[in-house]
């Protein structure tokens, strides 16, 4: 984190864009920067991290051959 921090203060000092460092500014005052993970329900975080579980045993499909799976889905 601290290697972020130190690069966001090397171009907002290298930057003369007022306009840029306004919106930046902005967002970074914004309740959007909130944790996005904070605002979740707690099923939905259940949910999520059971998502995450079963990617990580290799429990899911491509996109690519969900595609081809509904491809011939909608054949029949």
């Amino acid at each position: 984190m601290d290697t972020t921090k130190q690069e966001l203060h090397q171009l907002i000092d290298s930057c003369d864009n007022v306009i840029l460092l306004e919106e930046a500014k902005q967002l970074l005052l914004s309740p959007l920067a909130k944790d996005w993970w904070d605002e979740l329900a707690q099923e939905d975080k259940r949910l999520l991290m059971e998502s995450e579980e079963q990617y990580e045993q290799g429990n899911f499909i491509s996109h690519q051959q969900l595609m081809q799976e509904f491809g011939e889905w909608k054949k029949k």
